[in-house]
């Protein structure tokens, strides 16, 4: 039998997993892309229908947040199938997000089922910390992007195990003068 009435968590559980620390890519979370990707083009408001895929203004519709937009459906499928009901149960999923000056993010998650009955979610506030290019990356900045990933990589291999050699080398030497 179909209980619509387990529905009253969706919202809550995709907010927060959408803007989970899981939700790393490259420069930052999922907060910090949308926030430096509001700024970059001028807006204070963002709509991110999660059913269909799109992200409103489209030029947020940005890899790190497409991406992780699509895993969002597990969620939701595993939440209908729990609650008995057909995966086209759900007319409208979607994150409301406003943008203050100082960075911070304030979003509500709205879900409208087939009976038009609406699930929201409390306001979900997070401030962003990291500042970066997130739209319009030209090749340069792709390269240099590129470039810093493998040197960083490149060091933590070549002096990492160096450095940890050390390490072990002067323990050993403290634990002989005991």
């Amino acid at each position: 039998m179909p209980r619509p009435k387990l529905l009253n968590g969706l919202p809550h559980d995709l907010v927060h997993s959408f803007f989970s620390t899981l939700r790393y890519w490259e420069k930052g979370y999922m907060s910090d892309w949308i926030v430096n990707a509001a700024k970059e083009i001028g807006t204070d408001k963002i709509e991110i229908d999660i059913l269909n895929k799109t992200i409103l203004p489209k030029e947020i519709e940005i890899v790190p947040l497409m991406y992780h937009l699509k895993e969002l459906d597990g969620i939701i499928i595993r939440a209908l199938n729990h609650a008995g009901l057909e995966n086209s149960y759900l007319k409208k999923v979607c994150f409301e997000i406003e943008i203050s000056m100082d960075r911070w993010i304030k979003c509500k998650t709205i879900i409208i089922g087939e009976n038009d009955r609406s699930y929201t979610s409390k306001e979900y506030l997070e401030k962003s910390y990291e500042e970066f290019k997130a739209v319009n990356l030209n090749t340069t900045d792709k390269l240099t992007d590129w470039i810093i990933k493998r040197y960083y990589r490149f060091r933590i291999k070549l002096l990492g195990r160096y450095a940890f050699r050390k390490l072990r080398y002067t323990k050993r030497l403290e634990n002989m003068m005991k």
